[in-house]
């Protein structure tokens, strides 16, 4: 499982053309499978941009952050007039912090109290409405 979900967003952020969307399951701690289709910011430019600018995100529907490697991983919400549930994710795909219901726009720091390899951004109380925790796991759609 692990493997597949390195193996895609590795080769996704190897420089291939992530235009679309790719989907991918968070794996409740309760067995349950929640579908998203998310875009994936894989390199350094697509990762500054994020979902800037954007004023409406679909339903299940967010951004994947891979910063390649674990480490401590510093989000904010600079231009972003949309509330987020952040997920950061560590190397093997584990949910490892939440921040939830961001504030648009705001320039204040938001980062995981560990090393992070990922970042899911989704609708703000997303989340919540689909019973994602610390602790879930994320794993590409076969």
């Amino acid at each position: 499982m692990l493997g597949t979900l390195l193996g895609w967003l590795l080769g996704v952020a190897g420089g291939e053309n992530i235009a679309g969307l790719h989907s991918l399951f968070i794996v409740r701690s309760d067995g349950v499978r929640v579908e998203l289709s998310v875009e994936v910011a894989g390199d350094e430019h697509q990762r500054r941009i994020g979902l800037m600018g954007r004023s409406d995100l679909a339903p299940r529907h967010g951004m994947l952050f891979d910063f390649g490697a674990p480490r401590i991983v510093t989000m904010w919400m600079k231009n972003t007039p949309l509330s987020l549930d952040m997920l950061f994710l560590d190397e093997h795909g584990l949910v490892v912090w939440l921040q939830p219901r961001t504030t648009p726009d705001s320039l204040a720091l938001i980062s995981a109290p560990r090393q992070v390899r990922y970042v899911l951004e989704i609708n703000a109380g997303e989340a919540q409405s689909l019973g994602i925790t610390s602790g879930d796991r994320v794993l590409l759609a076969q």
